[in-house]
C-alpha cells in the first residue's frame, strides 16, 4: 500500500465498515474485458477470515465468468466526501473508506448452508434474519443462485474528512 498513513488495520473500522456498506463490485475474468457487477452481500467472520455471500440467478454471464476462473476481487467504498482544504485545485481531496479484497468464489448447492447465506444477506440488508419473513418456497431456494466467496486477503484505507477527525 502506497499510502501507509491512510491504511486502517483498526478491527472496530473495519467491521464497522462492512456493516454500513451494502453494495460489493466484484471483478471476474472474462473474454476480453474484465467484468464488474455491484451487488448486494450478507458476511461472516471466520476467525479473522472473512466470507461474502451473494445470490442471484443460477445462469448467466457472473456465472460463466466464476465457472471459466474462479478467482475474483472485491471492493466496497463510504464515506465519499469532498474536501475543501484551499482556493486551489491541488488543495482539494476527497474523504472516504474502502475495502478491497481477493479470494475464491464457488457455488452453493446444499440447501442449508444456502439457507445460511441467504438468512446472513437478509440479516445485512433488513436488519433481520429469514426468519422474519415466510419461508422460501423450496422451488424458490432451488432456483436461487448463491455465491460464497472466500477472502485470501484484503485491505482497507481511509481518508478521513477533517469534521470526522
Amino acid at each position: 500500500m502506497r499510502r501507509k498513513e491512510r491504511e486502517v488495520t483498526d478491527w472496530e473500522t473495519i467491521q464497522e465498515l462492512l456493516k454500513h456498506c451494502h453494495i460489493v463490485r466484484i471483478a471476474m475474468f472474462d473474454e476480453t474485458y474484465p467484468y464488474v457487477v455491484p451487488v448486494n452481500f450478507g458476511y461472516e467472520w471466520i476467525g479473522q477470515q472473512l466470507i461474502l455471500y451473494i445470490h442471484g440467478a443460477a445462469h448467466g454471464k457472473k456465472v460463466r465468468c466464476i465457472e471459466k476462473n474462479a478467482h475474483v476481487s472485491v471492493e466496497m467504498d463510504r464515506k465519499h466526501r469532498l474536501i475543501e482544504a484551499g482556493t486551489n485545485a491541488p488543495e482539494y481531496s476527497y474523504a472516504y473508506q474502502s475495502f478491497i479484497g481477493y479470494g475464491q468464489a464457488e457455488f452453493i448447492n446444499d440447501v442449508h448452508e444456502k439457507m445460511h447465506a441467504l438468512d446472513l444477506l437478509m440479516s445485512h440488508e433488513t436488519g433481520k434474519g429469514l426468519t422474519g419473513y415466510d419461508p422460501l418456497p423450496k422451488q424458490t431456494l432451488k432456483n436461487t443462485g448463491v455465491i460464497k466467496i472466500i477472502l485470501d486477503d484484503f485491505s482497507c484505507k481511509e481518508n478521513l474528512h477533517p469534521d470526522e477527525k
